[in-house]
């Protein structure tokens, strides 16, 4: 049974991919901002921080990230696209989105393959620890409700064990 996705569940998915982009690249311009300075709008304050239009950059590609999320995983669009297909999909329609303000913003030099091979790494980790989370919480969903069929199954008079 799929749940209906609203505003609120939209906002959630682009608060929550802005907050963990921004917590990655301050991670990141704290090690290398010094250095990555005259190669990356994102960088021009160095480790000092992250520029006001950079921050503003990066909430404006959390919604479109949403919006592709919302795309890809609603049945509103690829209804008989398998699981697999649609995270291919999606994998690569962020990285192109990414190559886009990559360019249109100055993030890194979308001419050099070194620059290219760094996001595709970092988006790479990133990507298998997502993965790693949505399996693991799926599981424990899935486990919470067997678990609680069971207990249904197991009680005497139809009443549920809210004992827990």
């Amino acid at each position: 049974m799929e749940e209906r996705k609203n505003l609120l569940d939209y906002l959630t998915q682009i608060i929550l991919i802005f907050g963990i982009t921004l917590l990655v690249i301050t991670g990141i311009c704290f090690l290398v901002g010094e250095d990555a300075r005259e190669y990356s709008t994102m960088f021009a304050l160095g480790s000092k921080g992250i520029p006001i239009n950079t921050i503003w950059q990066y909430l404006m590609s959390s919604a479109c990230i949403a919006g592709l999320r919302f795309l890809f995983f609603s049945d509103s669009v690829f209804k008989k696209m398998s699981i697999t297909r649609r995270t291919i999909g999606m994998v690569i329609s962020v990285i192109v989105l990414i190559g886009m303000f990559a360019y249109g913003f100055g993030w890194f030099p979308v001419n050099e393959p070194k620059c290219w091979m760094i996001f595709l790494v970092c988006f790479g980790i990133c990507f298998v620890i997502s993965a790693a989370v949505s399996i693991w919480k799926e599981n424990t969903d899935n486990k919470q409700l067997s678990d609680g069929l069971k207990n249904l199954k197991e009680g005497k008079d139809g009443s549920v064990n809210r004992s827990k």
